[in-house]
């Protein structure tokens, strides 16, 4: 049973502990996509130290199951229990999250594939650098990108009147971050997290945290091509005149996301300097995150070889 309370010591701080202060960190909006990756590793570190864990838990009992027994039968089945708790740490608790993850993701692909085949009926084409644009006729200005079919950045008829040429250059630059940034697939495999372990703040958190730090990524893509002061104007103005999000939001990725008015003040006060630090220590806790496991995971095999 050595070892047992550092791992399980370890799963509690990354599963309940840490989640909640980096939700509450400075940095993770001047380094969303640090912050991203970081969200993403930590239900994985979770499911790696419960697994760990497992191991642990049944070092000895497995072998005292498996070799013979003079001390009658109830020995045997108490050392069944460490068994039981490995089975639901190696198989139950992973492939649950990978059996959610995985069909939401295919019927997020069915509902998206069915909103491009619609649009692709409805809309009418535009010329955009890189990507395949359409025009809606809708009294509502809004942006967003569905990534289907080869993905598609979507314009209401009132946001090309809205908007001038230069803040539409960087709404469409937006949306087309989110598609070479493959940020439904982020976004939907964080969302499927949370919902099959909603009680568990790692991954509760991931889902709302990951959906809000991709759209601070893509208004950083939009700004290297643009300008962040363009960015903002357009995202200020499309918040202001309202969207046309809420029937397509489960498929589709928008410009006015959540948290509009944070990161609009996000693009005007976003320094290279603070960048530059947030990403370092985001990058230090990313490493040592992964190195805990890696290296708790080394030693387990090397006692057990």
């Amino acid at each position: 049973m050595t070892g047992v309370v550092p791992v399980a010591l370890y799963v509690i701080i990354v599963a309940l502990l840490v989640p909640p202060l980096l939700r509450r960190a400075r940095w993770v909006v001047r380094a969303p996509r640090v912050a991203i990756t970081l969200w993403l590793a930590l239900p994985a570190s979770a499911l790696m130290g419960s697994y760990l864990l497992g191991c642990r838990l049944t070092e000895a009992a497995a072998w005292g199951c498996c070799r013979p027994s003079d001390s009658g039968t109830w020995e045997a089945a108490a050392g069944l229990l460490p068994l039981m708790v490995q089975a639901v740490l190696w198989v139950a608790v992973p492939g649950w999250v990978i059996g959610v993850v995985c069909l939401d993701a295919c019927l997020m692909w069915r509902r998206r594939r069915r909103h491009a085949e619609t649009l692709d009926l409805l809309g009418d084409p535009l010329f955009t650098r890189g990507c395949r644009a359409l025009a809606i006729d809708h009294h509502a200005p809004a942006v967003y990108c569905v990534a289907a079919k080869g993905g598609r950045v979507v314009l209401t008829t009132a946001a090309l009147d809205l908007l001038s040429d230069r803040e539409l250059s960087a709404v469409v630059e937006h949306e087309k971050a989110h598609l070479r940034g493959h940020h439904s697939l982020l976004t939907t495999a964080a969302a499927s997290v949370a919902r099959a372990l909603p009680t568990v703040p790692v991954f509760s958190y991931a889902g709302p945290e990951v959906a809000r730090l991709v759209e601070m990524a893509a208004d950083d893509a939009a700004a290297r091509r643009v300008s962040k002061e363009f960015v903002a104007r357009g995202l200020a103005r499309l918040v202001v005149t309202g969207g046309a999000l809420e029937q397509v939001a489960p498929v589709a990725l928008g410009a006015t996301g959540a948290d509009a008015a944070e990161r609009i003040n996000r693009l005007l006060d976003l320094g290279n300097a603070e960048r530059k630090r947030s990403a370092a220590a985001g990058g230090g806790a990313l490493m040592a995150l992964v190195a805990i496991p890696a290296s708790a995971a080394v030693a387990v095999a090397a006692y057990w070889c």
